[in-house]
């Protein structure tokens, strides 16, 4: 390639971004390390203080299992310190560090029971947790347990940016679904019969069904780039529940103005209407507390978030979920993750990795300037093609007053077929194409469900349509280089 000296190489300009790419991947592997070799230092130093506590086979089993995973971690930090980290093994370095989480999760949760005991005469029940443990109140890990209280606070004080006034109180669960089924089910128990419940109706379908199974005959649909039209209607009807994605799986990919609709839902809603907002798809990168008024006068406000998508950072370990809620909103939640058995388990909060905004961050920016690159590109081609490319940064896309200035417009792209080719047949025959095409080309891609991952993931989604949703073909993008995306984008074009 011949360049001018007065300008730098576009293809010089793609390098020296993906080698920065590369040096941010390095930095989030190696914070990852030393946080595990963290964990595990600090848990043999207190076994070593710890003298009844274990017996001394039990002891010295724990400290072999400690010495054998630092070891490895000292070995894999030595590597990301090396010359032989590059996009070549970036991937490779990422299986083996989930393995190695996944290691030092069972290592932290093995010393500890479900039902610790709070006293003992001869040999304690109750693992690292002795001393801290007390009947009735933390002695039953279904109901509470210490890894789930620090996880929320500090899910908290990383991930939610709130005024003093709003202080928000968390409650993580088992998963994302059993945070909506904690909420809904908590929701119904305070709500009179056939009070209306608004729904977005492009929310996320398992939604759909227990909001419609919870509330039968009450739900009412609406859409979610209509702005003004959901807050007519919630000032009208006064709804028990107002549920919204910040952004929706659906293969228009709504993404509702809440700036706009937070505020004003709040202005209008009595004491008795609660919005509930799945924020899982935009997570840090929508702040409802910017946007909720200060003083609440009227409705309740919370949120639904899954923890198996971005925040175990593509490690895809274990499912878990997040309710959190401002004060004055979460009364009664505590109550309903107790009695429904909804809450994560221990083992699962030591695999997930501990709440870094920096780190989560740059992450979703990443995977947001990855999909948009993609979709610019997709969209430049398929004008000709009669497929439409759907992402919440092109001009064509139906919101994009509100989100085209938006600094991440979420994981997404999706394809609109021409409506004759709209059938799961075609879309399994592109997948192939695509698949066959990417081989060819020795680029990465992976056919499968969820978001959040390294590796860009091709899915037909809802492809046993109900009445509630219907089938479509969905990119959900990685954190690939820059030149990474480049040749992924190479081989949609030449599958289209």
């Amino acid at each position: 390639m011949h360049c001018s000296m007065s300008y730098v190489c576009y293809d010089d300009r793609m390098s020296a971004q993906s080698d920065a790419d590369i040096h941010q991947d390095r930095e989030y592997y190696l914070h990852i390390v030393r946080t595990l070799l963290a964990q595990i230092r600090s848990t043999l130093q207190r076994l070593a203080q710890t003298q009844k506590q274990y017996y001394p086979s039990v002891r010295a089993a724990l400290q072999d299992d400690g010495a054998r995973i630092i070891h490895k971690l000292e070995q894999f930090e030595s590597v990301l310190n090396s010359e032989e980290f590059s996009s070549a093994t970036k991937k490779e370095c990422g299986h083996l560090l989930r393995i190695l989480s996944a290691q030092v999760a069972a290592f932290l949760s093995g010393p500890n029971w479900q039902s610790p005991s709070f006293w003992h005469t001869h040999m304690p029940q109750a693992g690292m947790e002795s001393g801290i443990v007390s009947a009735s109140k933390n002695d039953y890990k279904r109901d509470m347990h210490v890894y789930e209280q620090r996880y929320g606070a500090s899910f908290v004080q990383e991930y939610i940016e709130h005024p003093l006034r709003l202080a928000p109180q968390a409650y993580p669960t088992s998963s994302g679904m059993s945070a909506v089924t904690t909420v809904l089910a908590y929701l119904r128990s305070t709500t009179a019969d056939q009070r209306v419940v608004l729904v977005g109706k492009s929310t996320y379908f398992q939604n759909k069904w227990q909001l419609e199974h919870f509330f039968p005959g009450c739900v009412r649909y609406v859409d979610e780039f209509a702005t003004d039209e959901i807050v007519r209607m919630a000032t009208e009807l006064q709804p028990a529940v107002v549920f919204l994605d910040s952004l929706c799986g659906a293969v228009t990919l709504p993404m509702p103005n809440l700036s706009k609709l937070v505020p004003s839902l709040a202005r209008v809603l009595g004491k008795s209407s609660t919005l509930v907002i799945d924020n899982t798809v935009m997570a840090t990168m929508y702040q409802p507390l910017r946007d909720l008024p200060l003083r609440l006068f009227g409705m309740k406000f919370m949120v639904i978030e899954s923890l198996l998508k971005y925040h175990q950072f593509g490690f895809d370990r274990v499912t878990g979920g997040i309710i959190w809620a401002p004060v004055g909103s979460e009364d009664g939640l505590f109550a309903a993750r107790m009695h429904l058995g909804t809450i994560i388990p221990d083992a699962s909060v030591h695999a997930l990795p501990p709440p870094n905004r920096a780190l989560f961050d740059a992450r979703l920016l990443r995977i947001g300037r990855n999909a948009q690159m993609l979709a610019k590109r997709l969209h430049e081609y398929t004008n000709k093609h009669g497929i439409e490319i759907i992402h919440p940064s092109l001009p064509q896309y139906r919101g994009n007053a509100w989100t085209r200035d938006a600094k991440f417009q979420g994981p997404f792209v999706t394809l609109q077929f021409p409506e004759k080719l709209r059938h799961v047949a075609h879309y399994d025959a592109f997948v192939r194409t695509v698949q066959k095409a990417a081989s060819g080309a020795g680029v990465d891609i992976v056919g499968g469900t969820s978001f959040g991952f390294d590796t860009t993931r091709l899915y037909v989604t809802a492809r046993y349509a109900t009445n509630i949703t219907e089938p479509f073909v969905r990119i959900a993008v990685g954190t690939e280089t820059i030149d990474e995306i480049e040749q992924l984008a190479d081989v949609f074009v030449q599958a289209i």
